[in-house]
């Protein structure tokens, strides 16, 4: 079987504000799969966690570094936050070795729904495609909660939704499982294998809230 990886399309996120932009025309989407999945919910207070956010983006270029074979960055994050445990806990892992990479940090748009995201990562495991989002916790981190596990399927389907028909989707991906990788610094821990269909239930659940809400508030 050849296995092709899937072919970039012309949009961005863009780092200044975290917006998903069709580079064509310069169109600016107006949220996110994750501001989706996050609506009507209190904002995360990182100023009590002023670590979390910059460990977790520098544990996804790790992930990135790791799937693709690129060189792999400064295990000290560019915000001065050093990540040493959490990519140490990836290293480990033989699971690089056995995949067949498919994307990496993908971005996808969909115009019609004005609706960007990135997936982490798609790959061909053991005769099927997976779609991987890695969680990056602290060493206090026992197990999701139930809230935890709706909002990963939720975001799964919404990747999912994008790889189908998204803008330059030519005929989307099949997704055999979606699963959720969550990385501490003294453990890496695969979550149970969702369902991709009752992923898209979720994400289908997230965005008719989202979507009911905005038509009520326009403005």
């Amino acid at each position: 079987m050849t296995i092709t990886a899937l072919a970039q399309r012309p949009c961005e996120l863009r780092e200044s504000d975290h917006k998903y932009v069709w580079l064509p025309t310069g169109e600016e989407m107006a949220v996110s799969v994750t501001g989706v999945i996050s609506h009507g919910k209190p904002p995360v207070d990182f100023s009590r966690w002023p670590e979390a956010a910059p460990r977790g983006k520098h544990g996804h270029r790790c992930m990135e570094s790791l799937a693709t074979g690129a060189p792999m960055p400064d295990p000290v994050s560019p915000e001065g936050i050093d990540c040493s445990d959490w990519f140490k806990q990836l290293q480990g892992m033989k699971f690089w070795d056995q995949i067949d990479l498919l994307a990496a940090e993908y971005t996808m748009v969909s115009r019609r729904k004005s609706l960007g995201g990135q997936l982490d990562l798609l790959c061909r495991y053991k005769d099927k495609t997976m779609l991987v989002d890695l969680k990056t916790k602290s060493a206090s981190w026992k197990a999701p909660s139930k809230e935890d596990i709706q909002g990963y399927q939720a975001q799964a389907g919404g990747y999912g939704m994008l790889l189908d028909s998204g803008d330059e989707a030519h005929g989307g991906c099949w997704l055999d499982e979606c699963r959720t990788l969550v990385v501490t610094p003294d453990r890496v821990k695969w979550l149970p294998a969702m369902d991709p269909k009752t992923c898209s239930f979720a994400w289908l659940d997230c965005w008719d809230r989202y979507s009911a809400y905005a038509a009520a508030n326009p403005f």
